[in-house]
């Protein structure tokens, strides 16, 4: 217990220089990200708490890694690469459990920081929702911090995709956070980071603005020869060959109905796809809540399924995003194929309240992005109206 303690110093010390660092000392922007470690902190220690009376894949992770002989015995992608992970810290550092959680804990704290610069430098009209600040809102929403706190997938992909996403703002000058980013994505979850590469890849392809035409062509290089290569390795993570997926297609029911097994599992093969898709966005709500925990995540589903339906509800939405740039199109093409994906073989709620929280992120970028120009929008039409007042003042 004292080692992770000392961990969680480390980490505090190490966020507060990252946030002055990243952000001038004493702005606002530095404020917020130092108070994004403390309450991610907070929350990190609700799920260690929560792990000590509940199942946890963390145990096995750190059991796993304390008994492993070698390191490289551990490589692999998917479980076995949060093993290999974890593996020099347990057994060249000594990390104790707790420590080791601290750690994780403090690379998903890192993809929030990341989050909040990327933010930063597109988000410039601070869109408000009932006069909050929806941006500050987003970051501090619990279930992402909830499921991004622990040793496990949750956090090093949720870090993952943060660093990816800033590097794709200026891939030019971030081409090594962009490969690394990549790499450890396809390492947590191959299937995300293939579809992540088609996804934006589309993103290039239909964007008239935001990159020239020669780093387009060499992104969507890069993006086919990685599919080339990790191709084959979704599928086996599925459980299917390749002539079977040439033949019928990428089932996944085999999975789902695996993942059912859990006792919170609902059986998502008798489902529509328009249900499983919700079942994963925006379920629990309140009804159906698994326990304390569910009521409390019906809370922020509630405000995912009012934020989409206030937003996309509007034409000028669809407009916006049909003739913004690569970064909201690939965004929000990875939202709807992985979750479409993912929903399709999370069998029970608990595991897409968990996976859920991986990609969602994406989503709310895209709805900061549309709010972003409504703002901006109106502040033209200010802009306009002042300068048509004075114009009509000044010819009397």
């Amino acid at each position: 217990m004292l080692y992770g303690f000392i961990i969680i110093f480390i980490t505090a010390f190490l966020a507060h220089s990252f946030a002055d660092y990243f952000f001038k000392a004493g702005t606002a922007n530095s404020r917020i990200a130092k108070e994004l470690f403390w309450y991610h902190l907070f929350l990190s220690i609700v799920y260690f708490v929560y792990v000590t009376f509940n199942p946890s894949d963390s145990k096995a992770y750190y059991s796993t890694s304390l008994t492993s002989p070698t390191w490289f015995e551990l490589y692999g992608t998917s479980t076995t690469f949060i093993k290999f992970l974890a593996y020099p810290l347990i057994q060249y550092f000594s990390f104790t459990y707790e420590a080791t959680m601290a750690f994780f804990s403090f690379i998903g704290y890192c993809g929030f920081l990341f989050f909040l610069i990327a933010l930063k430098e597109i988000i410039k009209f601070r869109p408000t929702i009932f006069g909050y600040d929806l941006l500050k809102l987003i970051l501090f929403l619990p279930n992402l911090h909830f499921w991004s706190s622990s040793l496990g997938k949750g956090s090093v992909i949720f870090f993952a995709i943060a660093l990816f996403f800033w590097s794709l703002i200026n891939p030019r000058y971030r081409l090594l956070p962009l490969l690394i980013s990549g790499i450890i994505i396809y390492h947590v979850r191959p299937h995300i980071m293939l579809m992540m590469l088609v996804c934006y890849g589309v993103g290039f392809i239909f964007s008239t603005k935001g990159l020239p035409v020669a780093w387009r062509i060499i992104f969507l290089g890069g993006a086919a020869i990685a599919f080339f290569f990790i191709y084959k390795d979704v599928l086996t993570l599925v459980g299917i060959d390749e002539d079977q997926f040439l033949t019928q297609g990428l089932d996944l029911s085999y999975r789902a109905s695996e993942l059912g097994k859990a006792t919170s599992g609902v059986n998502i093969n008798q489902y529509s796809l328009p249900l499983q898709v919700f079942t994963f966005l925006y379920r629990p709500l309140f009804f159906d809540a698994p326990g304390a925990l569910g009521l409390f995540v019906s809370v922020e589903n509630v405000f995912y399924l009012f934020i989409t339906l206030y937003v996309f509800h509007r034409f000028r939405s669809w407009n916006y995003i049909f003739k913004g740039d690569y970064l909201v199109k690939g965004s929000l093409l990875s939202f709807i194929t992985v979750s479409i994906a993912l929903a399709q073989v999370s069998g029970n709620l608990g595991l897409a309240i968990r996976q859920k929280s991986q990609i969602m992120i994406l989503f709310l970028f895209v709805i900061l992005s549309i709010l972003n120009e409504d703002s901006r929008q109106e502040k033209i039409k200010r802009s306009r109206k002042k300068l048509s007042m004075l114009n009509s003042l000044s010819k009397r």
